[in-house]
């Protein structure tokens, strides 16, 4: 359950709540051009989602960090075109050309983000049964209960916000959705970063490569950032709602004055709520669901001319095995870590236990699967032992005789990232 609910968090809430106040900002423009083109926006990101969803499951033809990377490109621009739009109104200004901008803008950040966020939550359901004889057991059921829970804490928070948006002014509007924009945007060409550097699509300088990990290990600073905004909207609407005394010319006005107050309470509280549970889920929760994690301790084989032999009936079980070789790295000599897991009956996934991304932080089993240790990503076994994303770096093995063969030259060779 804890596992879904996390995925679902990171995935969906940094982009309800971006689109929430995006509308809400928009719905105040009064301007029927700009809501179609919002809406036109959410349905070109789901339908690009949808289609790559299907290619993904069907075929071997979909890469996510490409596809990511297209829906990278189009919501960068539309976010900064959003926020120049937004700040100096020109989705309602007068002038045809800077009304066009607005309203490309706001197209392409909502399409982009709707098509980031939209993959996953259609994916996943399709590994809830994975490693199961049937699905009427408890485990498949609190996998269902922790993706549909995840998916209502963002979606409720999402619209909740929107809500009380509304009747806030629109300078109050604005500054929330600059904000929200304002921590998108860095949190968006940290992932383009991420991907050019982890596909080799441009050239991997030391200090872009620290930058990438660094900002890895606090991605979830941009969701906190967005919730600190998100409590601090509904706040002040709390704040308004009690300060303000209902007035109206009749007392029917009067009385709905005052439900209107009572209902952006409670609206605002739901937030609240929202940001709350949201919150702990990515830290108590993350913290919870990979505790005692225990790495296997890497098994150092004997090399013989130049070669390391591993039985196959000692990797044949399915399970991930990490192994060292201490190879010289200057004046003395490092451990190159290396893993090896059977992905089915006929093929093997073996890599040195390191991305190009992550670094060395390395890999361990949770309940059967492959996962990064430093950004919690778990692997797809068959793609292991290929090049690109948070995979395992390829390393080069044979097989002979029932054994497996991997030179230490090309462990040797890795040893600059350990």
């Amino acid at each position: 359950m804890l596992e879904y609910l996390i995925k679902i968090i990171a995935d969906t809430f940094c982009a309800s709540i971006a689109l929430s106040l995006l509308a809400s900002l928009l719905w105040k423009e009064k301007s029927r051009k700009l809501g179609n083109d919002f809406y036109r926006g959410a349905v070109t990101g789901v339908a690009a989602a949808f289609i790559y969803a299907v290619l993904k499951r069907n075929t071997g033809f979909a890469v996510r960090e490409y596809y990511d990377l297209g829906a990278l490109a189009v919501s960068l621009l539309g976010t900064v075109g959003a926020i120049v739009s937004e700040a100096f109104a020109f989705g309602k200004s007068d002038g045809r050309a800077r009304a066009r901008f607005g309203r490309t803008s706001v197209f392409c950040a909502v399409s982009g983000l709707s098509a980031l966020a939209f993959p996953n939550i259609l994916l996943y359901p399709f590994a809830f049964a994975v490693g199961m004889d049937n699905i009427w057991n408890a485990d498949f059921a609190l996998r269902v209960t922790g993706y549909a829970l995840g998916l209502l804490i963002s979606f409720c928070t999402g619209a909740a916000l929107f809500r009380i948006s509304g009747p806030a002014s629109r300078r109050t509007s604005l500054w929330a959705a600059l904000l929200s924009f304002a921590v998108i945007l860095p949190k968006l060409l940290l992932s383009v970063a991420r991907i050019l550097v982890g596909r080799n699509l441009i050239p991997r300088y030391k200090p872009l490569t620290r930058f990438v990990m660094w900002g890895v290990e606090r991605e979830n600073y941009f969701a906190y950032a967005l919730m600190a905004v998100c409590a601090l909207l509904a706040a002040e609407a709390i704040v308004k709602s009690l300060s303000g005394a209902a007035s109206g010319e009749n007392p029917a006005e009067v009385r709905r004055a005052r439900y209107m107050s009572r209902l952006v309470r409670r609206f605002s509280l739901s937030v609240i709520l929202g940001v709350v549970l949201s919150c702990l889920t990515l830290t108590a929760g993350v913290a919870y669901s990979n505790r005692g994690v225990e790495l296997v301790p890497p098994i150092e084989l004997p090399a013989s001319d130049g070669k390391i032999t591993i039985p196959l009936d000692m990797v044949d079980d399915g399970h991930l095995h990490r192994f060292v070789h201490n190879a010289p790295k200057g004046s003395s000599t490092v451990g190159v870590r290396y893993i090896v897991v059977k992905k089915n009956e006929t093929a093997y996934g073996v890599g040195l236990d390191a991305c190009d991304v992550c670094g060395p932080t390395g890999y361990y089993e949770r309940k059967g699967q492959v996962v990064c240790i430093l950004c919690d990503v778990v692997m797809n076994k068959s793609t292991i032992g290929l090049p690109g994303g948070c995979n395992p770096v390829p390393l080069p093995f044979k097989v002979e005789g029932g054994n497996m063969i991997i030179g230490t030259a090309d462990l040797e060779a890795e040893a600059r990232r350990f």
